[in-house]
C-alpha cells in the first residue's frame, strides 16, 4: 500500500498552534482561580494541577541495545476544568546495529485536557468524564523517531470503593511518518487505568495499573496493533513534592518505530522511568 498519501505538516501545525493559543488565552484564569486547593491527590489523572517534574528513563530494545535519557514534564492548570500537559526528553543510545543518531532529542508530547463533568465525592459508581487532544511527536534519536501521533477522545471515570478507582480512556488515533512525510492511517485505542490508593502505606502512596492497545483500521497500518502494560508506584516526599516510578512492557508491533520496519530489531521492549514532581 502506498505511503505517499495523507495530510501534510501544515494541518498538524495548525492543530498544535490552536492548542498553544488556547493555553495562552486561558492562562490568566489560573492566577485568580486556582483549580483545586487542599491536599494534592496525584493518583487521580483527572484533577487539575500545575506542576513541573524531571527524571531519568531507561529503555531496552529487542535487539539488546538500550537508551538512557533525561525527561522533563510539566502541567499548566488553566481553570477548574482545563489543563495542558507537555513532556520531552534528551537521550543517548547505546549500540550501532541500526543506523541513525545516537544522541539527541527523544519523543515529545503535548496534551489538552478538559473536564466535562466530574463529582469527586462519589466513592462508588460513575463520577463523570473528560475529553482530551493528545499530540505525540517523533524525536531525533533512533528508536524514538518513528512516527507522529495525534489522538482525541474521552475519559470516563468510576469509583469502585474508597481505595480503588477506574478510568477508561478511549481515543481515535492518527499516525504520520516523522516529519509528517506521509499519513499512515487511523486507529482506535483503549487504555483502562486501575488505581489503588492504600490507607496505611507511606505518605501519598498509590499504585496504578494501565493496559493500552491501539488497533489501526485504515491506511498503511491497517490491521496492525500495539499494546503496553504499565505499573506505577508513587508517594510524597513533602506535601507538594512527589516521587514516581513507572515501568512499562510493550507488546505486539512497536508503532513508535514503525518507519524502521518490522525486522530491524530496534523495537521498544520495556522501559523504566523515575521522576520527581513539584506542585505549585
Amino acid at each position: 500500500m502506498s505511503r505517499n498519501a495523507g495530510v501534510r505538516p501544515s494541518a498538524t501545525r495548525v492543530v498544535a498552534s490552536m492548542m498553544v493559543l488556547f493555553a495562552v488565552s486561558n492562562a490568566s484564569f489560573a492566577q485568580d482561580d486556582k483549580p483545586q486547593g487542599g491536599t494534592i491527590d496525584a493518583s487521580d489523572p483527572t484533577k487539575i494541577y500545575t506542576y513541573m517534574g524531571a527524571g531519568p528513563k531507561y529503555t531496552d530494545y529487542t535487539n539488546n541495545e538500550h537508551m538512557t535519557e533525561l525527561r522533563v514534564a510539566g502541567n499548566l492548570g488553566l481553570s477548574k476544568k482545563d489543563m495542558v500537559f507537555f513532556n520531552a526528553g534528551y537521550g543517548q543510545h547505546s549500540g550501532n546495529q541500526v543506523s541513525g543518531s545516537n544522541s539527541g532529542l527523544t519523543n515529545a508530547r503535548a496534551r489538552w485536557f478538559h473536564l466535562v463533568e466530574m463529582d469527586y465525592a462519589i466513592t462508588s459508581g460513575y463520577r463523570g468524564w473528560a475529553t482530551q487532544i493528545d499530540l505525540q511527536l517523533a524525536g531525533q534519536l533512533k528508536g524514538t523517531d518513528g512516527q507522529n501521533v495525534l489522538s482525541f477522545g474521552a475519559l470516563p471515570a468510576f469509583g469502585i470503593n474508597k481505595n480503588w478507582s477506574l478510568y477508561l480512556p478511549m481515543n481515535v488515533v492518527n499516525s504520520w511518518d516523522k516529519k509528517f512525510g506521509s499519513y499512515n492511517g487511523v486507529g482506535l485505542n483503549m487504555s483502562p487505568l486501575l488505581v489503588y490508593s492504600p490507607d496505611n502505606w507511606w505518605e501519598g502512596a498509590y499504585v496504578q495499573f494501565s493496559g493500552g492497545y491501539t488497533r489501526f483500521v485504515s491506511g498503511n497500518l491497517s490491521n496492525e496493533g500495539s499494546g503496553h502494560l504499565d505499573i506505577t508506584v508513587a508517594g510524597k516526599i513533602t506535601p507538594t513534592v512527589t516521587w514516581t516510578l513507572l515501568t512499562q512492557k510493550n507488546f505486539d508491533v512497536d508503532l513508535e518505530s514503525y518507519q524502521r520496519g518490522k525486522n530491524t530489531g530496534l523495537k521498544n521492549d520495556w522501559n523504566a522511568f523515575l521522576y520527581l514532581t513539584t506542585y505549585f
